[in-house]
């Protein structure tokens, strides 16, 4: 370490909340918003640019497709349908194969248009007993497979033909493809193209007359392999490096709750906690049919009992982590003070509003640091380690009933995970370090030494954070640890520099603008209108807890004392 970075965080451990914001942080956070937009945004503006046309249906034009399109090819009226399920449906090995070899733009190219990876998938019940399965297009509305599946009708509406005729009725030149002799294991026969491979992969067709036209992207049996594997490793890191020490740390929050409530109150926390639950359980709601398509099988809709016990399941979860959160915030609090810092000020003090307003303006632009800082790590694990993005349609905002209640999962995250990670994790290790230290020492650790040992206790939570996200659909799984722990680093860094209330700014402004960028290029009628709000979101928030605080204390003038 440099002699330049260890006084800096000897800085950041002996410098108040109260700190200025000088121009070196500003030019910092100029830097890093040019950064995201030359990394992140403009690769989709320039994508924009080159199909300006294009626009996703919004869940209630594809509703009203897939009934039109059940009424013209299959004579479906509808009146003879008993429910219809929509939901958004992503092939990920596809994608996740595209994006590694780079061939991304070429499928999108040579085979979006009657082979999409991503569809609307109308599940249309009828009255006879029959489910009629359409696959549409998301942009021009086009059926672009279907299936017949519990069929009751006594082969009503399902008369075929060849299997070149079914290619033939659906726009494909029979011509143009070539049955390999193989089935699908429901039966269907499996064609490919003559042309147009993509690397090692073909794109086929499954054929049933009468039955079943769908499709799919035949990857190369290594990269299946190597992609199942990353879910399988996946899921073990979550359950070691987040979900056990989640059951510890809510264990310890109780633990230090208790043996802290000297120096802080069990009122703590209790709005945060609230807020988190009440937030996070509606976003959960909003998003029935992301969970439709996580608990969809093999072709075949979601069970309503599935669907169900994964909503029982998150709401259950939810509950949970609200209660870590609410004894995290407490314990945190507590440590913090009896080491002689206040990092979290009080409704009750008279300046609350003013350090609200400073967190929220310090907070866009540490937000503005990290979106930087988190582009330039993007860009060193796609040249080091190859790292890909595959798709999760469970996170998809067309899988949400209103998509402009999105933002609401940026500040879901920021209130609990910087509750518990920075605020208590950082304040449990270091409490331990320094606890350490005077036993080895005999004495109280110089200022020097305090300020490496709070370094070293921004590691392991910020390494337990990173544990969390290895979910997503981010490969090789190692590349999220990499990042995220980096930037679980700088959050702890900026909370010691300038409290709780910036930081939870931060971060909430941090994932409001990915989810607003997100929003304002889904394609989605009127929906760039949520990502601006979506990123105008923390300012609003601020600004009311602000007014708020200026009505209960009399109105007060809010102004600020130190330039931020």
């Amino acid at each position: 370490m440099t002699m330049y970075a260890f006084t800096f965080f000897i800085q950041a451990e002996r410098t108040e909340e109260s700190a200025l914001f000088t121009l070196r942080w500003f030019v910092l956070a100029c830097v890093g918003f040019l950064a995201f937009l030359a990394i992140q945004v403009l690769p989709s503006l320039e994508t924009m640019a080159t199909s300006p046309e294009e626009r996703v249906m919004d869940r209630g034009q594809a509703r009203e497709t897939a009934l039109q399109a059940a009424a013209y090819r299959w004579g479906v009226r509808a009146d003879e349908v008993e429910r219809l399920r929509l939901t958004h449906l992503s092939d990920s090995t596809a994608v996740g194969y595209l994006e590694k070899t780079k061939l991304s733009q070429q499928y999108e190219k040579d085979w979006d248009a009657a082979l999409p990876t991503d569809v609307y998938r109308a599940d249309l019940q009828l009255a006879d007993g029959s489910l009629l399965q359409l696959s549409l297009h998301m942009e021009s509305g086009k059926v672009v497979a279907w299936r017949w599946l519990r069929d009751g009708s006594g082969g009503k509406r399902t008369a075929g033909g060849s299997p070149e005729k079914t290619l033939q009725s659906w726009g494909f030149d029979p011509a143009d493809w070539q049955a390999t002799g193989e089935t699908a294991e429901d039966g269907a026969l499996v064609y490919r193209p003559l042309k147009g491979a993509l690397g090692e992969a073909k794109p086929e067709l499954l054929v049933k007359p009468g039955v079943e036209l769908t499709y799919r992207l035949a990857v190369p049996d290594a990269f299946a392999a190597y992609l199942a594997e990353q879910k399988r490793l996946a899921s073990r890191l979550s359950a070691i490096g987040f979900i056990l020490p989640q059951i510890v740390l809510f264990v310890l929050a109780i633990a230090y709750a208790c043996a802290c409530r000297k120096w802080t109150s069990f009122r703590r926390g209790r709005v945060i906690a609230a807020v988190y639950f009440l937030l996070y359980f509606a976003f959960t709601l909003n998003m029935t049919a992301g969970f439709r398509s996580q608990a969809s099988g093999e072709g075949l809709p979601a069970d309503d009992a599935a669907v169900s016990a994964l909503l029982i399941a998150n709401g259950l979860i939810l509950a949970a982590t609200a209660l870590v959160t609410y004894f995290a915030a407490v314990g945190g609090d507590g440590l913090w003070k009896k080491m002689g810092r206040s990092l979290w000020p009080r409704w009750t003090e008279p300046d609350y509003g003013r350090t609200v307003l400073r967190g929220m303006r310090r907070g866009y632009a540490l937000a503005f640091i990290l979106l930087g800082a988190q582009s330039v790590i993007f860009v060193g694990l796609d040249r080091l380690l190859g790292a890909f993005t595959s798709s999760d349609a469970s996170q998809s905002p067309y899988n949400l009933t209103y998509s402009w209640l999105m933002p609401m999962i940026a500040w879901c995250a920021a209130l609990s995970e910087e509750t518990l990670y920075r605020l208590f994790g950082i304040g449990l290790v270091r409490s331990w370090l320094l606890g350490g230290a005077r036993l080895l020492l005999r004495r109280e650790p110089s200022p020097r030494a305090a300020s490496l040992l709070t370094l070293a206790a921004m590691v392991p939570p910020a390494v337990s954070w990173a544990f969390g996200h290895v979910g997503y659909p981010i490969y090789p799984v190692y590349s999220r640890l990499i990042e995220l722990t980096i930037l679980g680093v700088l959050l702890g860094w900026f909370m010691l520099r300038f409290g709780l209330i910036t930081v939870l700014f931060a971060h909430a402004a941090l994932d409001a603008t990915l989810v607003g960028v997100q929003l304002i290029f889904d394609g989605l009628p009127l929906d760039w209108i949520s990502g601006l709000l979506s990123i105008a979101l923390p300012a609003l928030v601020g600004g009311a807890i602000a007014l708020a605080h200026r009505w209960r204390r009399g109105g007060a003038v809010l102004t600020p004392r130190s330039p931020a």
